[in-house]
C-alpha cells in the first residue's frame, strides 16, 4: 500500500505547493488544481481497491459490543463540512439505544459510504434523513433517504457490483463505483443486509440491517436532527 500511496501523496503535495505559489496566474493555478483533483480521485480509487482486497481476508473484522449511535454520530460530524458545502440538512432520528456487535471502524466506513452517496445525489439545499430503530425481531434498522433522482429499478442491485455507477450519474461525480459494494460487503460480514429502494415521491433509500446484541457501550442519549 505504501508503494501506491506515497507517489500519489507526493503529487498532491507538489500540486498544493504549485497552487499556493502560482502568484495570481490563473492558468497556472488551474493546471495545478486539475492535477490535484486527478490525484485525489486516484488516491480514493487506490484506497477503495485496497479496502476491497482487505475485506476478503479472513478475520478482517474486530468485533465489539457498541451502541450504533456512537459510530453513526462520528460519521455525521466527519461529513458535516460536505453537507454544509451543499447547504444540506442531515436530519437524524436515532431515539433509542441500538446495541450491536460491530467492528467500529469498518461499520463507520459502511455508513460513511452510504451517507456520502446520498450527499452526492441529494439536491442542493435539500434534506437527507437518517432514521434508526430496533425492529420487533430485535434486528437494528438504519435508513438513509434522499430526494435525489432515485435509482432505475433494474439498477437497484447492480449498484452494489464493483465499479458500477448508476446511470443517473451524468457528470462523472459518482466516484469509483466501489463505495457501495464495500459497504455491502462490510454489512454482510457483520451478518446483516444492505439494500436500496426508491422513495415514494422521488429519491432513494438505503436500508442497513444488523442483528442485535443484548449489550453495548453506553451512549450519551439519542441523536437529534441538526
Amino acid at each position: 500500500s505504501h508503494e501506491l500511496r506515497t507517489p500519489l501523496q507526493s503529487i498532491l503535495g507538489f500540486s498544493e505547493l504549485g497552487m499556493a505559489r502560482s502568484g495570481g496566474q490563473e492558468r497556472l493555478h488551474a493546471m495545478f488544481s486539475d492535477i490535484h483533483g486527478s490525484g485525489q480521485r486516484m488516491l480514493a480509487l487506490v484506497n477503495d481497491l485496497l479496502d476491497a482486497s482487505k475485506l476478503d481476508a479472513v478475520g478482517a473484522l474486530e468485533l465489539r459490543a457498541q451502541d450504533l449511535r456512537e459510530p453513526v454520530g462520528a460519521v455525521m460530524r466527519e461529513l458535516a463540512p460536505l453537507t454544509a458545502k451543499r447547504q444540506l440538512t442531515l436530519a437524524a432520528e436515532l431515539p433509542e439505544p441500538m446495541p450491536a456487535s460491530v467492528d467500529p471502524l469498518r461499520f463507520q466506513q459502511a455508513v460513511r459510504n452510504v451517507l456520502a452517496n446520498a450527499i452526492k445525489f441529494a439536491p442542493q439545499g435539500g434534506t437527507i434523513e437518517l432514521r434508526g430503530q430496533r425492529r420487533s425481531d430485535g434486528a437494528l434498522h438504519l435508513c438513509v433517504a434522499d430526494r435525489g433522482p432515485g435509482i432505475p429499478v433494474d439498477e437497484l442491485e447492480r449498484i452494489f457490483d464493483p465499479f458500477v455507477q448508476s446511470s443517473t450519474t451524468k457528470d462523472g461525480s459518482g466516484g469509483t463505483g466501489l463505495g457501495l459494494p464495500i459497504s455491502r460487503r462490510i454489512v454482510e460480514m457483520h451478518g446483516g443486509q444492505l439494500y436500496a429502494a426508491n422513495r415514494e415521491g422521488g429519491g432513494a433509500e438505503f436500508h442497513l440491517i444488523l442483528p442485535a446484541t443484548d449489550s453495548a457501550t453506553p451512549g450519551d442519549g439519542a441523536l437529534a436532527a441538526d
